[in-house]
């Protein structure tokens, strides 16, 4: 399965940029979905590949970490969503990562 990235043309040059950081701010630097901060992507809530009109509304754009964006994407383009079985596992990374990153500041 090919996947055409129909956002390409949209997310390059200033305009973009500009409301992609009013995006950001507007939703206080976090996921809108898990709440999370770091690495964020803005994504287009309705594609454009399927509302190109709606490239540049803010009302049509939301923060996600990378994971959340991710997993919409993947959804989006039909893949199946993981498994249980890969979501503990997911968890468990997640977990141990944690772990570690506490015992390092101790």
């Amino acid at each position: 399965m090919t996947y055409h990235r129909h956002s390409k043309a949209v997310t390059r040059g200033p305009r973009w940029h500009s409301i992609r950081m009013a995006v950001l701010e507007r939703d206080g630097f976090v996921c809108r979905s898990c709440g999370k901060g770091g690495r964020l992507e803005v994504d287009h809530v309705k594609p454009v590949r399927s509302h190109p009109e709606l490239s540049f509304d803010p009302a049509n754009l939301q923060a996600l970490c990378t994971s959340c964006h991710t997993r919409k994407t993947r959804l989006e383009c039909g893949h199946k969503p993981a498994s249980d079985d890969r979501l503990k596992w997911r968890q468990a990374v997640a977990e141990l990562a944690a772990k570690s990153n506490r015992a390092k500041r101790i």
